[in-house]
């Protein structure tokens, strides 16, 4: 009778009636037979069985599954081991089975969901660190070069790169700075895959960045999917004869201030991004940059010039090309990066970083200058992200 099945109410009234019933039926059935009085002992005798029935049907309906229940809730509060408990009934008890039966579900969901979070979370540390090692924290002596070159990750992993290398013969230094797709741990992969493969060309004598541009194009697109890419400019310093060459991979302009000017140009790094085709060699050139003394380039990311502002705005290539000439004098490469800086501060402000941002500055203090460089990776673990009044490269 499913009508009794989904309501203690219901029940109730049911045993109520029951009783009510066999109390009427005995009073007819003593009346029929002219029985106009019955002994104490004889009614409360009858009265006791039906409330029998009706206690034994309770216990078994009622109270036997709402035990078991309160039972295994006992057991979860405590802290010890549970079981769900099979509904045998559509009623209240039956649906507070349900409940504890699915609470129980999504406890356990949960308990796993964060026992995995903490396992990522202690994994990404690793990877974040294995990353941050693999990120150059000194460089070798650059004759005629002064640099400075910082980079900020948008997440616990970024997918920013930059290096700076000498050949095997000691007589070159190779430059780049490269931007892998997105950020996380797949642009974080393969970010180390180029440095390593570009570390290993380097120790096998190889010179021209044209070459090793090409080279680690051609191992690293059949390992990786065609919707990941990575573009990069390299730039070659022949310290000798005090030259610098670059070979570009569809990464951002190149900006160069000329002292003697005061004007910033803007050069098409050109190329084509690594990973997007297996064979580069034919779109791959290297060319050089003319330098005088005084003058300095300027390489970026694109988190640099597509960050946004309150309203929205992006900071874009004209504003870095703008800052830079203002800034572009000043006598140290540092000085030069703390001011482009300042201004890209004073531009986005509350700014919401939403990809990888790196910026290398590079003064060229001719042949007779003590080389120096200085090198800063954000040591910042991002967990959600950032906000800063003030952006800064160390916030």
């Amino acid at each position: 009778m499913k009508f009794l099945r989904d309501s203690l109410t219901k029940k109730a009234i049911f045993l109520f009636s029951v009783l009510l019933t066999a109390l009427v039926v005995v009073a007819t059935v003593l009346f029929r037979k002219g029985v106009v009085q019955v002994s104490l002992w004889t009614f409360v005798g009858s009265l006791l069985a039906v409330l029998l029935f009706i206690l034994i049907v309770f216990l078994l309906d009622v109270m036997s599954p709402l035990s078991r229940v309160a039972k295994e809730v006992r057991a979860l509060l405590g802290g010890k081991n549970y079981q769900r408990v099979p509904p045998t009934t559509i009623d209240e008890i039956g649906m507070f089975t349900h409940f504890f039966n699915e609470i129980t579900r999504d406890l356990e969901k949960i308990s796993y969901d964060v026992r995995e979070r903490r396992r990522m979370t202690s994994e990404l540390d690793i990877a974040a660190q294995i990353q941050r090692d693999v990120l150059p924290k000194s460089a070798p002596e650059s004759k005629g070069l002064d640099i400075v070159a910082k980079t900020r990750p948008a997440a616990e992993i970024g997918g920013d790169s930059f290096d700076f290398l000498k050949t095997a013969d000691d007589k070159q230094t190779i430059l780049y700075i490269g931007d892998v797709t997105g950020h996380g741990v797949p642009s974080g992969i393969i970010m180390m895959m180029v440095n390593t493969l570009v570390r290993s060309m380097l120790s096998m004598g190889m010179v021209s960045s044209r070459d090793i541009v090409v080279l680690t194009n051609t191992l690293l697109s059949p390992k990786i999917s065609s919707r990941l890419f990575m573009t990069l400019v390299m730039l070659r310093w022949d310290s000798e004869n005090q030259k610098m060459y670059y070979t570009g991979a569809g990464h951002e302009h190149i900006l160069v201030y000329r002292q003697k000017t005061e004007k910033v140009e803007a050069i098409r790094s050109g190329g084509i991004a690594l990973g997007m085709i297996p064979d580069n060699s034919l779109i791959a050139q290297e060319k050089e940059i003319p330098l005088e003394i005084g003058d300095s380039i300027l390489l970026y990311s694109d988190g640099m010039t597509e960050a946004k502002n309150k309203t929205g705005e992006m900071y874009t290539l004209e504003r870095m090309v703008q800052s830079f000439q203002k800034n572009g004098y000043f006598p140290s490469a540092e000085s030069i990066f703390d001011h482009v800086t300042k201004d890209f501060q004073a531009f986005v402000q509350e700014y919401v970083q939403i990809d990888d941002c790196s910026m290398i500055v590079i003064k060229y203090a001719g042949p007779e200058s003590g080389a120096k460089m200085k090198l800063s990776i954000s040591n910042e673990e991002a967990r959600t992200a950032k906000t800063s009044k003030i952006w800064d490269w160390e916030s």
